[in-house]
């Protein structure tokens, strides 16, 4: 039987298991020439699966590179405030990169450049290399001065591609005229704003259902298959139809974490709570409600992170531990929905409301002489 340390991926280098390497190619202006970083840009186009990242100054080591390459995904992380921080996952390394593989695994990424990779650290190449070998990425090292030695080495021992000449980087940039488009969901043309404005609409989800049902996951162990495109709820079944959009928006943008993203669309959509989706496995019934085609690509990454996070035949990608849920609230709040309280048919009959129970106590008193 397979244990979870020996499929579980860790974004280090050299890989645990064999895999295949991807090109790598590394592009050195000495001078930090501008035509240069106009040209890594340039080839910034989303829906042809590439993607160009510009790191975060001076963030150091940790999962910050991680962020920064999910940013460029359209993906952002909640902004911390007085009463929340950071969620947990986005303090921890490996959990960052894993949340980075599953999301390029899901949008179909193909070539991802990283500008000014001479200021990163030995880890931060040893990392993108290691993400490179997961995914079968064509990566691409934008060096703005002298190469590092010590980062330099890792390439030591791989085939890669070396640069120094600006028409050989123009051409390695320069996008196909027949390269196609992403296949699936469209979602580089979801974009809410972020960081979300104060006057922004508010939605309220549906109640919570009294008795969920079950959700049929496709297992991981298998490539994820698409699911097919359904129609929109109409108004007679979800007061949230005429906003969908929006809220769709909201989620694919402001919500980085795969399964707290699926999370959120399934409780936008039906009012589930995080303790009913976590359980959606072990309940009976006949499945979920038909979900909207904009929660495909979010119901794939949930799968690809279970995968990456070594339990790929888990029967419910969706269930997160218990003290994840608050992640998930905050991540709700930052796409301004706002929970149903509980139906009232939820409570046990035979227990009086408080009004009942004040009017029985009153009636009950005996009344002065």
């Amino acid at each position: 039987m397979r244990s979870r340390h020996d499929s579980e991926w860790s974004p280090t280098w050299p890989p645990r298991r064999n895999a295949t390497l991807a090109r790598i190619t590394v592009v050195v202006t000495v001078q930090d020439e501008p035509d240069y970083m106009r040209l890594a840009f340039s080839a910034h186009q989303p829906r042809h699966g590439r993607i160009t990242v510009h790191p975060t100054p001076l963030a150091g080591n940790g999962p910050y590179l991680a962020h920064d390459v999910v940013r460029a995904l359209g993906k952002h992380l909640p902004l911390p405030d007085d009463d929340h921080g950071l969620p947990t996952w986005a303090t921890h390394t490996n959990h960052s990169w894993r949340i980075t593989a599953a999301w390029i695994l899901t949008l179909g990424i193909r070539h991802l450049t990283i500008c000014r990779a001479h200021r990163l650290s030995t880890g931060q190449w040893g990392q993108l290399l290691a993400l490179s070998a997961r995914t079968g990425i064509h990566l691409t090292l934008l060096c703005n001065g002298p190469l590092p030695r010590q980062p330099f080495h890792l390439l030591d021992t791989i085939e890669h591609t070396l640069l120094d000449d600006r028409h050989a980087a123009a051409a390695h940039w320069r996008t196909p005229t027949s390269l196609p488009e992403t296949a699936g969901y469209p979602w580089w043309r979801h974009r809410a704003p972020f960081p979300p404005r104060d006057d922004e609409l508010q939605f309220r989800m549906p109640p919570q259902p009294l008795n969920p049902h079950v959700c049929a996951f496709t297992p991981s162990s298998a490539p994820p298959g698409p699911i097919p495109p359904l129609p929109l709820p109409g108004p007679h079944q979800d007061h949230l139809h005429p906003h969908i959009t929006h809220i769709s928006d909201r989620i694919h943008t402001r919500i980085a974490h795969p399964a707290h993203a699926a999370c959120a669309a399934l409780a936008a959509l039906t009012g589930y709570s995080s303790r009913q989706i976590k359980a959606l496995h072990t309940q009976p019934g006949s499945g979920l409600p038909p979900l909207p085609a904009w929660t495909t690509v979010l119901m794939d990454a949930a799968r690809q992170l279970a995968a990456l996070r070594g339990h790929p035949d888990a029967p419910n990608p969706l269930s997160v531990p218990r003290w994840e849920h608050p992640e998930i609230d905050q991540a709700l709040r930052a796409c301004h929905l706002l929970p149903t309280p509980p139906d009232r048919r939820s409570r046990k009959r035979g227990t009086p409301t408080s009004m009942t129970a004040i009017t029985h106590t009153l009636r009950g008193r005996p009344t002065p002489s």
